[in-house]
C-alpha cells in the first residue's frame, strides 16, 4: 500500500502542507473549528482526512490535489470561511471605492491653494468694507453736525445712510463667504492625515490580495491560468472598440478606460505568474507547450532554441564550479561536460525521434549530425564566454 511508503516523521510536514494548500482556497479557514486533520484509519491510510466528532471522516482533496471535496466543503463551511475568489472579488470592489475616494480627497487638497488664495482676497474685501463704512459714518456725522438743514443736505443724508447699509449687508455676506472658506481650508488640512492612511491602507490591502490571488492561481493548471490571460485579453479588445468610437458619449469612454487599466494592472500579475511557472517547469514540459501553441515546423525550432538554451545554461552553471583558475585545463572541462552531455543527448535525440523525426526526415535519419552541431555550439558559446 502507498501508506508504506509515508514515513511516519514525514506526516506532519504532509498535512502542514495540506492545511497550506486549504487555506490557499479558504484564506480565513479557522483550523480550531475545522477540528483535527490526519491520514486516513480506513481505506487508503495514505489519505489526509478531516475528522468528525463522532469518529468519522471527510475525505479533504480531489483526486490530484486538484480542488477540495464537495463533501468536505460543505461539511466545513463555517470554519472554511469564504471562498478566496468571492474576497478577491470583495476585496477587488473595496480597492475601487477607496481609490475613488482617494482621487476625490486629492482633488480637494489640490484646492487648498486656491482656497487659501480666495481667502486672501476675501479678507482684503471686508478691510475695505470696513474702512468705506468708516467713512461714510465720518461724513454722516460730519452733516449732522452743521447748523441747520437744507434739502440737499437732507438728500445727502439720506444717501449715506443707505449707503452705509449696504456696506454693512456686503460685509455681513463677505464675512460669511470668509468664514465658510476658512472652515473649508481647515477641513481640507484635516483630510491630508486621512488621505496618508487611504494610501497606506489601498496599498496593504491591494499587496495582501495580489498575494491571496497569486496562491489561488498556483492551484490551478497552468492552462486555467493562460486562459484567464485570453479572457482578459479578449475583454480589453472590446472595451477598445468603445475608446475607438468617435459616437461614443464621454461616460461610456471614461467607463472604459477604467476597466482596461483595471485589467492591464490584473494581466501584468497573470503574466508574471504565468512566465514564473513556465520557467519553473521540465524542459521535456516546455517543449510540450511550444507544441501545444505553434505549428509544427516553428515549433520545432522554438523547442530547439529551448533545448540548447536549458543546456547552454546548465553546462555555464557548471562549468562556473571550476572558477576562473584553468590551471587544470581542459581535463577538468572535459570531466564536467561528460557529466552533462549524456543529458543534452538524451534531450536532443528524444526531440528528435519524437517531433522532427516525423516531419523532417532527413533530421530523423541524421539525428548525430544535429547532435554534433549542438556540441560544436556549446564549445564555441563557453570559449567566446572565457574570452
Amino acid at each position: 500500500m502507498l501508506s508504506n511508503f509515508i514515513h511516519l516523521d514525514d506526516k506532519p510536514a504532509l498535512i502542514e502542507r495540506a492545511r497550506e494548500k486549504i487555506r490557499r482556497w479558504f484564506p480565513k479557514v479557522d483550523f480550531k473549528k475545522l477540528g483535527p486533520i490526519g491520514f486516513s484509519k480506513k481505506g487508503n491510510e495514505s489519505e489526509i482526512v478531516s475528522f468528525g466528532p463522532s469518529g468519522g471522516d471527510y475525505k479533504i482533496f480531489k483526486i490530484g490535489h486538484k480542488g477540495l471535496q464537495k463533501t468536505f466543503t460543505d461539511a466545513k463551511k463555517a470554519a472554511l470561511g469564504p471562498r478566496a475568489e468571492d474576497i478577491i472579488v470583495e476585496d477587488r470592489d473595496t480597492i475601487r471605492e477607496q481609490h475613488q475616494r482617494l482621487i476625490e480627497t486629492e482633488t480637494q487638497l489640490q484646492q487648498a491653494e486656491t482656497l487659501s488664495s480666495q481667502r486672501e482676497e476675501e479678507k482684503k474685501e471686508v478691510e475695505v468694507l470696513r474702512r468705506k463704512i468708516v467713512q461714510t459714518n465720518a461724513q454722516i456725522d460730519a452733516i449732522q453736525d452743521k447748523q441747520g438743514f437744507n434739502i440737499e443736505s437732507e438728500a445727502e443724508l439720506r444717501r449715506l445712510k443707505q449707503l452705509k447699509k449696504n456696506y454693512q449687508t456686503d460685509l455681513e455676506n463677505k464675512k460669511k463667504e470668509l468664514d465658510s472658506l476658512t472652515k473649508k481650508a481647515r477641513n481640507i488640512e484635516k483630510e491630508q492625515a486621512n488621505v496618508d492612511r487611504l494610501r497606506a491602507s489601498l496599498a496593504a490591502k491591494g499587496s495582501e490580495t495580489n498575494t491571496m490571488e497569486e496562491r489561488l492561481n498556483q492551484t490551478k493548471p497552468l492552462d486555467n491560468v493562460k486562459e484567464q490571460e485570453s479572457e482578459l485579453e479578449c475583454q480589453n479588445e472590446e472595451d477598445q472598440v468603445i475608446l475607438q468610437d468617435e459616437n461614443a458619449s464621454p461616460s461610456d469612454i471614461q467607463a472604459a478606460e477604467g476597466r482596461v487599466a483595471e485589467r492591464n494592472e490584473e494581466l501584468a500579475r497573470l503574466q508574471t505568474q504565468i512566465a514564473e511557472r513556465e520557467r519553473a517547469q521540465p524542459l521535456s514540459e516546455r517543449v510540450k507547450e511550444i507544441f501545444k501553441k505553434y505549428g509544427t515546423v516553428t515549433a520545432i525550432l522554438l523547442a530547439t532554441g529551448v533545448t540548447i538554451g536549458t543546456v547552454v545554461g546548465s553546462i555555464t552553471n557548471a562549468l562556473k564550479a571550476t572558477g576562473k583558475d584553468l590551471g587544470k585545463g581542459l581535463k577538468d572541462i572535459g570531466s564536467k561536460l561528460a557529466s552533462i552531455l549524456p543529458g543534452l543527448i538524451g534531450s536532443i535525440v528524444s526531440f528528435l525521434f519524437k517531433a522532427a523525426g516525423q516531419v523532417v526526415g532527413f533530421l530523423a535519419e541524421h539525428t548525430w549530425l544535429l547532435v554534433l552541431a549542438a556540441v560544436a555550439f556549446l564549445f564555441e558559446k563557453y570559449f567566446k564566454k572565457q574570452q
